[in-house]
């Protein structure tokens, strides 16, 4: 083989490396920036270090693809070289005849290597050398673009505030709230602070423009009126103290004093819940054989009670001057008609006697007792009513109100829980409360005829509560019509609770 022959080769060699190095890097790139551009707008679930290994292994098989491609035997090189440059199959027959002796093979070699010697080794040219040029500079471009797309993988769309305006009704629905609090009968060290509050909150919705600023500030007020509202009432405290001493009458007492059912201070549920005390304590209703009644069954019972006394005024951790724990502490250590006097009297007492004497002291005590439980009752209703009243003008949350633990769980006085029914009947905020203390009369998903997707039914009779609540604070209705639709409303939030056999 001859020299210039070898040149050539080499040559051949150089543009085949050249094309495999460019066809390689042409796919890694593009190979890599594809995957790159692809994670990082979060399309595929791979992370951007991942293109470069691709990239990497897309360089390495289409660079050795490409280099296997363009391998090419002595012969075919000759062909090419008598093709391109006309040589009349010179090269071909040197090439076939290389290993041959003989004085014409060694004039034809010696013609075809002065032919090929007469041939620039750089007339040997790149075949297209535009299109791997052009694809190495798209890949380029691709693989550069990878780097500039933003990694939207972690990113977080803006989130769009609602504009909020404060409407004329919802202020002059806060405006008339405000009223409502200043000339309730709450006690002035409550009653002042949350007035003064709910001033404030108007004052700042009416500067507030997103609706997250006004869920904000109605969450700020919500968390003050909360804390003054639980201030407010101790009965809560003074229930569960009685509760947990797990004495039964003390339990059936607790009973007595809660008024979480009340939509508002009730001196004839009190009476009637304090005559079904006394046949308690009595044991009118205690069918068992051997089973304690009258006198007895009275004097163990107060017994029992007053044993545990001190430790439940201890443990509701109320100072003594509270109201409620006045009352509790009156019923029992009154002077003259307290239960722990009357305990003294009972062995000397028929049956007769003994009811008739608990009848009359109780009948005494009852009025300082009701006083207590009707005066925080009349604070949380206050409180309570300023929460929903806020809920139902701008459909927030409403924060859980404060109720005696048995309520809540209902508990019943034995220990047992009590129906779902029963517990239900004592929680909320009867009147159309609103939140996490409400009851509603279902909690099934409901079409909502306006947007037409199933919502709870909570929270579709929220919205039309406050659309009524705007109704009702104009002149579409007369009185009489007002008052049937609050009813209505008052149903629809506590539930219907149907006769048995309908």
């Amino acid at each position: 083989m001859s020299d210039n022959f070898s040149k050539f080769k080499k040559r051949l060699q150089a543009i085949r490396i050249a094309k495999s190095v460019m066809a390689g890097l042409s796919m890694g790139m593009t190979a890599g920036g594809g995957v790159l551009i692809l994670s990082k707008l979060a399309v595929i679930d791979l992370e951007p270090i991942a293109s470069l290994y691709i990239g990497i292994g897309a360089l390495l098989i289409a660079g050795g693809f490409f280099f296997l491609l363009g391998r090419k035997t002595d012969e075919s090189l000759a062909e090419e070289l008598d093709s391109k440059f006309e040589l009349k199959a010179r090269v071909q027959t040197m090439i076939q005849y290389s290993g041959e002796d003989g004085n014409m093979v060694a004039l034809q070699r010696q013609d075809a290597d002065s032919v090929l010697s007469e041939i620039p080794v750089k007339a040997y040219k790149f075949k297209r050398l535009w299109i791997y040029i052009t694809a190495l500079a798209l890949s380029a471009a691709l693989l550069a673009g990878g780097f500039i797309v933003p990694n939207m993988r972690d990113y977080v769309p803006p989130e769009e505030v609602e504009v909020f305006k404060l409407s004329r009704l919802q202020e002059a629905g806060l405006t008339e709230l405000i009223k409502h609090v200043e000339s309730s009968e709450m006690e002035e060290e409550f009653r002042a602070p949350i007035a003064a509050e709910l001033t404030d909150l108007l004052a700042k919705l009416r500067e507030t423009h997103t609706v997250p600023d006004m869920q904000i500030a109605l969450a700020e007020t919500m968390a003050v009126i909360v804390d003054i509202t639980y201030e407010s009432s101790t009965a809560a405290e003074m229930l569960d103290a009685l509760w947990d001493t797990e004495d039964v009458h003390l339990r059936y007492l607790a009973k007595v004093l809660d008024t979480s059912s009340w939509s508002s201070p009730d001196w004839g549920d009190f009476a009637e819940k304090l005559t079904e005390y006394i046949s308690i304590l009595m044991g009118d209703n205690d069918e068992s054989e051997d089973a304690l009644i009258g006198a007895p069954r009275l004097k163990w019972a107060i017994d029992s009670m007053i044993r545990r006394l001190d430790i439940a005024l201890d443990a509701s951790g109320l100072p003594e001057d509270d109201e409620m724990y006045a009352a509790v502490d009156n019923l029992f250590n009154n002077q003259l008609v307290g239960l722990s006097t009357m305990v003294k009297k009972l062995d000397n007492m028929s049956d007769d006697e003994a009811r008739g004497a608990l009848v009359n002291n109780l009948n005494i005590l009852s009025e300082a007792t009701f006083a207590a439980v009707s005066l925080n009752r009349t604070n949380a209703i206050v409180g309570e009513y300023a929460m929903t009243r806020l809920a139902s003008l701008f459909l927030v949350p409403i924060p859980e109100f404060e109720r005696p633990e048995f309520v809540r769980t209902g508990e019943s006085v034995d220990g047992s829980q009590g129906s779902a029914g029963e517990n239900k009947e004592n929680e909320g905020v009867h009147g159309g409360g609103l939140g996490t203390g409400a009851t509603y009369g279902s909690d099934d998903y409901v079409l909502d005829p306006i947007t037409g997707e199933y919502v709870k039914y909570g929270e579709l009779i929220n919205k039309y509560n406050a659309l009524m609540l705007e109704k009702l604070s104009g002149d579409y209705y007369s009185e009489e019509q007002k008052e049937i639709i609050r009813k209505y409303f008052d149903l629809l939030f506590s539930g219907i609770e149907k006769e048995e056999g309908n």
